[in-house]
């Protein structure tokens, strides 16, 4: 064991007069995330060292800790998180089943910290739970599985992104930007007409992240969107992608009489290091007259 203060020591010591071993464990267990959790500026040194020795005991001390997983004081949960991805894999199963207990704090809190310990062998477990009647639950467990980013779980990702709740879809939009896989583009360029805002910018973050096979998807749908909103995203996106292909389609934007799509390409294209981007811009300079798109090119990078 690392070393630790007098005072975990005389914990660990004192719970041998403990009547059964399980009464001594469930003992060290209670003292120490005491400690772990307190507001006591006086032990402020100690609470690392409890959460530490907690680590240290391993599986032994799951059970109790779980138990505490009905809290719903934020410090406590933090607390409980931080040990478990101390404790490692072994702590695992032991959250998996918690996902269906009764109580939806536990719930809810043994999806994310299934989700901040990253290990894969809880895809399984969570996949069981992506389509729970409850929304916390879905919205959880889908974001866990991106935070873990097991291959598994992209369809559950994938599926829920058509969630009729608009938290579900945020956090698998938020998912599907963590795994950054091909297969998802369409389905995200779809997402970038959501109801809601959050699901549409998390989807816009996700093709950014997918990078240079989002390319010519996204240059088809510079020509195609329907949508003015995600029109704007997409005008966005190849921005923040910055590939030279895109300079065209983008620049045929300019010609639009919608003032924001024009105003959009600008900072798009200011994004670029290439001539031909900065070329047109200047010659937009010299021409555009509306005072929202002239504000746009007042601001771009000086050469």
């Amino acid at each position: 064991m690392k070393k630790t203060s007098l005072f975990i020591i005389l914990i660990l010591s004192t719970a041998s007069f403990a009547q059964t071993e399980a009464d001594s464990i469930n003992q060290i267990v209670d003292s120490l995330f005491i400690l772990a959790t307190t507001k006591n500026i006086n032990y402020q040194d100690q609470v690392q060292p409890a959460k530490e020795a907690l680590g240290e005991m391993r599986e032994t001390a799951v059970p109790r800790l779980v138990e505490k997983m009905d809290t719903q004081d934020a410090r406590s949960m933090h607390a409980l998180v931080a040990i478990f991805k101390l404790i490692g894999r072994s702590a695992v199963p032991y959250i998996v089943d918690a996902l269906d207990e009764k109580d939806p704090f536990k719930r809810r809190l043994a999806a994310r910290a299934l989700g901040d310990m990253k290990d894969s062998t809880a895809v399984d477990g969570l996949l069981n739970f992506t389509g729970d009647p409850d929304y916390r639950i879905r919205a959880g467990t889908v974001v866990a599985l991106g935070k873990i980013g097991d291959p598994r779980g992209i369809n559950a990702a994938m599926n829920a992104l058509n969630d009729d709740d608009y938290l579900v879809r945020l956090n698998a939009a938020t998912a599907l930007s963590m795994f950054a896989d091909p297969a998802t583009i369409d389905i995200l360029i779809n997402a970038l007409s959501d109801s809601y805002y959050g699901v549409r910018y998390k989807a816009a973050h996700a093709l950014g992240n997918i990078g240079e096979q989002s390319v010519a998807p996204i240059k088809s749908a510079l020509s195609s969107s329907e949508s003015k909103t995600a029109f704007y995203l997409v005008i966005e996106i190849a921005g923040n992608l910055k590939d030279k292909k895109l300079i065209k389609p983008l620049s045929e934007i300019l010609k639009s009489d919608d003032p924001l799509a024009r105003a959009f390409v600008v900072e798009a294209l200011d994004k670029f290091e290439s001539n031909k981007a900065k070329k047109t811009l200047r010659k937009l300079q010299d021409k555009e007259t509306h005072p929202f798109v002239v504000g746009k090119l007042a601001g771009i990078k000086s050469e």
